[in-house]
């Protein structure tokens, strides 16, 4: 230490108090980056917990194991409104008529949208169900519910519920 000048040791103290301010700076910043990422993991997980506890609600519409309504006799929407309950029977291969067969159809066919294709060795189809609000991404073979991948074409996907053919375009 004797062999240090007067000068040498004021430039250490400044050398250790510009380290110091470095330091204090650096912890600074470090100190709010870390409450900005906390504040945003807050929140995720508030908008995590209220997806589950909250919105959790059931879709409407009708579901792919869909069930057809059969009124007694024909009768006007009034009608049928103020007498009994009406019949159901489900679509699961059981002989129905054209007619019902038909608006099983056009209701599963409402229900579903498809989003896009993915074209190659392996096509792949994008099903949105509304009613679910899902989407899928199935290939051929693929199964949704009772509705099976039929066919995946460039802009047409066909699917087969037991035997009927629905076809979906972009």
């Amino acid at each position: 230490m004797e062999g240090i000048t007067p000068e040498g040791k004021l430039l250490d103290l400044i050398k250790k108090d510009q380290v110091r301010k470095k330091l204090s700076r650096e912890l600074r910043i470090f100190t709010k980056i870390n409450i900005a990422l906390g504040i945003i993991i807050a929140a995720l997980g508030v908008v995590f917990l209220l997806d589950i506890f909250v919105f959790k609600k059931k879709a409407p519409g009708v579901p792919l194991e869909a069930k057809v309504v059969i009124p007694d006799e024909p009768q006007t929407p009034i009608a049928a409104a103020e007498t009994e309950p009406e019949k159901t029977r489900e679509f699961s291969g059981e002989e129905t008529s054209e007619k019902e067969r038909a608006v099983i159809l056009s209701e599963i066919k409402a229900n579903l949208n498809l989003l896009g294709i993915i074209t190659g060795d392996n096509s792949q189809a994008i099903i949105e169900d509304k009613a679910l609000k899902k989407t899928f991404f199935l290939y051929k073979g693929d199964r949704m519910g009772t509705l099976k991948v039929g066919e995946i074409r460039d802009n047409m996907v066909i699917l087969d519920l037991d035997g009927e053919k629905i076809e979906l375009t972009m």
